[in-house]
């Protein structure tokens, strides 16, 4: 559970759902404008770091990342997706946002379908598995921030995301988050699959209060 201190009183946040403790309605303060990037590794996340790449930053509209993969662009074993503030770069405008990514194999000869989570303003959640065209270890990876207005009445105050490894006939790995935009954001841990070696796809997660 985490606690959101506002001027009138405490948001508590657990279970997606928050409840707020004090007397008024306290408006929290709108996280900062921010983009998106996504880092790939080798050797189970401990070498063959490739490039990290960004979208755009939400405010200026919607944006794509280059293509991504680990340093050969070939079978990366892990990810890790991070959540980059704009300090500096003022705050979140009245902007909805929902994240997408997409993989290809084989010098882009096999792309998948583009998948997204949720809109921030329906509450977040988690793409479908981001895969290519057969479903078995892309090369590469790109991401997707697309933005529309802030549905009226629609208010976020807070934001987290993460990434999941997953791959046929095996368990889902453990999802590693970035720390919530009020706490500075920033890089997830590497997310791997159970073993820890050439998954065939990733799921990102969209966490919003």
């Amino acid at each position: 559970m985490r606690e959101i201190m506002g001027k009138l009183g405490i948001l508590l946040v657990t279970g997606g759902l928050s409840l707020t403790v004090a007397p008024g309605m306290a408006e929290a303060a709108p996280p900062p404008n921010f983009r998106v990037g996504i880092q790939f590794a080798d050797n189970g996340g401990r070498s063959g770091f490739g490039v990290e790449q960004f979208t755009g930053f939400v405010n200026f509209g919607t944006s794509v990342s280059p293509w991504a993969g680990d340093s050969n662009n070939f079978d990366p074993d892990g990810a890790r997706i991070n959540l980059d503030p704009a300090f500096g770069g003022g705050v979140l405008g009245q902007v909805d946002f929902r994240i997408g990514g997409q993989a290809n194999d084989r010098g882009g000869r096999e792309i998948g379908p583009a998948t997204y989570t949720p809109w921030a303003s329906q509450g977040g959640g988690s793409t479908d598995t981001i895969t290519d065209s057969n479903s078995f270890d892309p090369d590469q990876y790109r991401l997707f921030l697309e933005t529309r207005p802030l549905p009226p009445g629609a208010q976020i105050s807070d934001l987290r995301l993460s990434i999941l490894a997953v791959d046929r006939g095996e368990p889902d790995g453990v999802p590693a988050f970035t720390r919530w935009a009020s706490q500075g954001g920033g890089r997830s841990g590497f997310a791997l699959d159970a073993d820890s070696f050439d998954p065939d796809g990733f799921r990102i997660g969209l966490e919003v209060v």
